[in-house]
């Protein structure tokens, strides 16, 4: 008898294979989102030169600092209620918008009442001011995104998205062919978000019908505080910096410092956009009934970043003077070492384990946490950007981040006994991977034409990667996953 093996192409199983099609989707959306505002930032950088995109950057970081305060935490708790109780969705929607609607007329208010003690010149004020109508716009736009993301609709946000950031490309565009200032590149971000609240909101409210119910409302607020305090600390830990360099040292620092960081912060998407499609799944886990799923979870996330992080890290650190060179011009010399440190940082923000805590519903120690690495970031800023200028605020951002790493793993170990051991030799080879990578680089590599260079380190990583990392078991996840199976007639 004859036994032949084929391939065959099979309805995906669920739920990994669900996971997997809604990450696709919803990153395949974030990485065009985020390209759109690179090159928006790079656009906006070289149009206006390094002390007018200062003056930009300043004000951007100040609007975008106290926005965070029109969403503290509502969106993560409709996200969490709707998925536990999916009967009370309208209820919960309904007390989303209204939480939503009254933190940020406050937060445009904070914003408002600081500048007034900043000593910013009253261009950056201004600026600041009409970049708040942006940013605050924004988070409250994102609260329509995440009622989508609790009901598993990532393809619908994702377009809104999208849409949304080529639309504000488009404008930008617009604005630098007619030649207008940098006051006309703010008004035109803060349209475009009016508009889209406009008809995003329309849209949402006619198909998911909020119900008010206002016995409802102070437990859905007590149950948003915690991702409050999330959302608050994360926001002091990536976005501090800016508004304490440009306080110190003067708003072109700033902008030094925002096309070097620019690169990292672009990648924040990556594990933000998967550990969002994985925290619906892990809700509806039982703990720990269902621990195992919780460990293969970690298992495949702490895998999956680490081999991308320190890809990524490679390729800035090794070439972020071409990188800053080639994007922005000679004119962004001094980012070059911005960029250099905060490649540092991107191992430390590929993390599944602040997902992991939160689906165990334990966001309290998370944003305690958070908090902790906050307070290090401020101090750290503080002491790091008198000394170091733009430098020192790149490092002050990589050793709140490492901190903040190495915290919540050292407490998903104690508190829930999650095992750690493969993915803490999966980092040992890579590290040695990347060690060997830069020995040849220095010695090698680094007289090449670059292209040809990063080609090169490109592949061998890979190849190193896929000879030291890959099992037959991933390969069998990775199978079950996408849906392609092996059958035997």
């Amino acid at each position: 008898m004859t036994i032949k093996d084929r391939l065959s192409i099979k309805k995906p199983s669920a739920p990994k294979a669900r996971i997997f099609l809604h990450s696709m989707a919803a990153n395949a959306a974030t990485v065009f989102d985020k390209l759109v505002f690179f090159a928006l930032s790079v656009i906006t950088a070289r149009y206006l030169g390094l002390e007018q995109f200062g003056e930009y950057a300043s004000a951007l970081a100040f609007a975008t600092f106290f926005s965070i305060f029109a969403d503290p935490g509502i969106g993560g708790a409709l996200v969490r209620a709707v998925s536990l109780e999916p009967k009370s969705e309208r209820a919960h929607f309904a007390s989303a918008l209204a939480a939503k609607l009254f933190f940020s007329v406050g937060a445009y208010g904070a914003l408002a009442l600081a500048l007034y003690f900043t000593g910013f010149n009253p261009n950056t004020v201004y600026l600041a001011l009409i970049l708040g109508i942006a940013r605050v716009g924004n988070v409250f736009l994102a609260g329509f995104y995440a009622l989508y993301d609790a009901k598993e609709r990532f393809l619908l946000s994702s377009f809104f998205n999208s849409s949304f950031s080529f639309s504000v490309l488009a404008g930008t565009v617009f604005v630098v062919l007619l030649k207008r200032d940098y006051f006309a590149l703010a008004w035109v971000r803060a349209g475009i978000v009016l508009a889209y609240i406009a008809a995003v909101g329309a849209l949402t409210l006619y198909y998911f019908r909020p119900m008010w119910k206002p016995g409802r409302f102070p437990g859905f607020l007590k149950s948003a505080i915690p991702f409050g305090l999330s959302s608050l600390f994360n926001n002091i830990g990536q976005n501090a910096a800016v508004p304490i360099l440009s306080l110190m040292h003067g708003t072109t620092p700033a902008g030094i410092f925002t096309t070097g960081y620019l690169f990292l912060s672009s990648l924040f998407f990556i594990p933000s956009n998967l550990n969002r499609v994985l925290l619906p799944y892990l809700y509806r886990c039982p703990y720990p009934e269902q621990k195992e799923k919780f460990q293969f979870a970690h298992d495949l996330y702490a895998k999956l970043y680490a081999l991308m992080s320190l890809y990524i890290f490679i390729v800035l650190f090794f070439y972020s003077r071409e990188f800053i060179l080639i994007v922005f011009g000679e004119r962004y010399a001094a980012s070059i070492d911005v960029l250099r440190v905060s490649a540092f940082g991107v191992p430390f923000v590929f993390t599944v384990a602040g997902a992991l805590i939160q689906a165990l519903d334990l966001q309290r120690a998370l944003a305690r946490l958070q908090g902790m690495a906050a307070a290090f970031n401020i101090v750290a800023c503080v002491v790091f950007i008198r000394l170091y200028g733009a430098e020192g605020a790149a490092a002050a951002v990589v050793l709140s981040s490492a901190l903040l790493f190495f915290s919540m793993y050292f407490f998903l170990y104690w508190r829930h006994s999650m095992r750690l051991y493969r993915t803490f030799f999966v980092y040992v080879k890579l590290i040695l991977i990347v060690l060997a990578l830069y020995a040849l680089y220095a010695t090698v590599f680094s007289a090449l034409f670059f292209v040809y260079s990063f080609l090169v380190i490109s592949a061998l990583y890979a190849a190193a990667a896929a000879l030291l990392l890959v099992t037959s078991d991933d390969i069998r996840v990775i199978r079950e996953t996408v849906g392609v199976k092996w059958i035997r007639d």
